[in-house]
C-alpha cells in the first residue's frame, strides 16, 4: 500500500525557490507530447484536486529532460522537483480555465510558423518519431505551453510597475553590463581541414557566393549564411587577433584554431562602447519586468498550491517506486 503525504508535508524539504521555478518553466516549455501517458490510469505518483499525476507522465517528462526513464535512479530532491513541476503544470492550466483565459487559434498558428521556420521538416518528423508521438499530440502540447505563458502574462503583468528611477538605479549599479566589446560583422565557415578551407577561399575569390560554396562542400555557414556579429573575448586568442585585425570587406583564411580551419569575410566593424542610459533603458525595463514576474509567479504558484488538495506518494518521493507498479 502506498504511503501518501500532503504538499504541506513536502514543503519542509522542497528544493530552493530558484531551482523550483526554473524546473517549472522547463517543464512548461517542453514540447514533447506526454498526453498519452497523462491519460493513463494507475499507477499514479500524486493527485491534484482528485486528478492523478501518473507514473507514465513522470517518466515521460524525466526522459525528455535527459534524466532517463527510471525515477528510482534520480536523487530524491530532483525527483521531488520534477514531480512538483508536473503538479505546477496542472495548477496553471486549471487557473487559466478558471479565469477564462483561452488560446486563440491564430496564436497557436503563429507560434507554429515561427518554430517551423527554424526547423527542417525532416528533422521535426524525426524528433516526433524518436519520441513516438504524432503531430497532433505535439500540437496539443504546444497549445498547453502557450496557454500557460499567456495565463502568467495576463495574470501577473498588471501587477508589475517599473519606474524611471528603478531603471536609473539599475543602470548606475550595473554599468559593466552595458559595456559592448569590439565586434565584427562577418560570414563565417569552419572546415575540418586546411585543404577544404583553401578551396572555399579560392572559390569566393573567383566570385562565387560564399554561402553557396560552403553549402556545396558540406560545411554550411554559421547563421544560415547571413553575416553575424562576433565579439572579442569569445575566440581562441591567436585566432581572435587575426580576425579583429581584418578590415571591412576583407576575406581571410584558412585560419587555424583548435576547432578546425576558419574562413571569414568581414562586412562591417563596430568599436568597443558603453551604452548610455537611454540606449540601455529598454533592456533594463525588460529585465526588471522579467525579474518581477518571476517573483510574482513563485508567489502565485505557492498560493495555488495552498488552495489545492495535493497528495504525493511518499514511497515514490523516497525511492522512486510505486507500490502498485512494483507488485506487478
Amino acid at each position: 500500500m502506498a504511503v501518501l503525504v500532503t504538499s504541506q508535508q513536502v514543503s519542509s524539504h522542497r528544493v530552493p525557490r530558484g531551482l523550483y521555478w526554473a524546473l517549472a518553466i522547463l517543464l512548461a516549455a517542453s514540447l514533447v507530447a506526454c498526453a498519452s501517458g497523462e491519460k493513463q490510469g494507475p499507477p499514479s505518483v500524486a493527485k491534484v484536486n482528485g486528478k492523478p499525476v501518473t507514473l507514465a507522465a513522470f517518466q515521460c517528462r524525466a526522459a525528455f529532460m535527459g534524466l532517463g526513464g527510471d525515477p528510482a535512479l534520480l536523487e530524491p530532491e530532483l525527483r521531488r522537483a520534477v514531480l512538483d513541476g508536473l503538479v505546477t503544470r496542472m495548477l496553471l492550466l486549471a487557473e487559466a480555465a478558471r479565469q477564462g483565459i483561452v488560446l486563440q487559434p491564430e496564436e497557436l498558428a503563429k507560434r507554429q510558423e515561427q518554430l517551423f521556420s527554424k526547423l527542417a521538416p525532416d528533422v521535426f518528423k524525426h524528433n516526433l518519431a524518436v519520441h513516438g508521438i504524432s503531430q497532433e499530440q505535439w500540437q496539443r502540447e504546444l497549445a498547453d505551453q502557450l496557454l500557460m505563458e499567456k495565463a502568467l502574462r495576463l495574470i501577473l503583468r498588471p501587477q508589475i510597475r517599473v519606474t524611471p528611477k528603478m531603471i536609473t538605479d539599475y543602470y548606475q549599479g550595473h554599468r559593466e553590463e552595458f559595456y559592448r566589446p569590439e565586434q565584427i560583422l562577418a560570414q563565417h565557415a569552419l572546415l575540418p581541414n586546411k585543404g577544404m578551407a583553401q578551396k572555399l577561399v579560392d572559390q569566393v575569390q573567383e566570385g562565387k557566393d560564399m554561402s553557396q560554396a560552403a553549402e556545396q562542400m558540406g560545411a554550411p555557414l554559421a547563421g544560415g549564411g547571413q553575416p553575424t556579429w562576433l565579439s572579442r573575448g569569445h575566440m581562441p586568442p591567436g585566432l581572435e587577433a587575426k580576425v579583429f585585425a581584418l578590415k571591412a570587406g576583407q576575406l581571410a583564411g584558412p585560419l587555424p584554431s583548435p576547432y578546425g580551419f576558419h574562413v571569414l569575410r568581414v562586412t562591417a566593424k563596430r568599436p568597443a562602447s558603453s551604452l548610455s542610459l537611454a540606449q540601455a533603458a529598454p533592456e533594463i525595463q525588460k529585465k526588471l519586468v522579467a525579474q518581477k514576474q518571476e517573483a510574482l509567479a513563485v508567489s502565485l504558484l505557492e498560493e495555488l498550491k495552498a488552495k489545492s488538495v495535493i497528495i504525493y506518494d511518499q514511497q515514490f518521493l523516497d525511492k522512486g517506486q510505486v507500490a502498485s507498479a512494483r507488485s506487478k
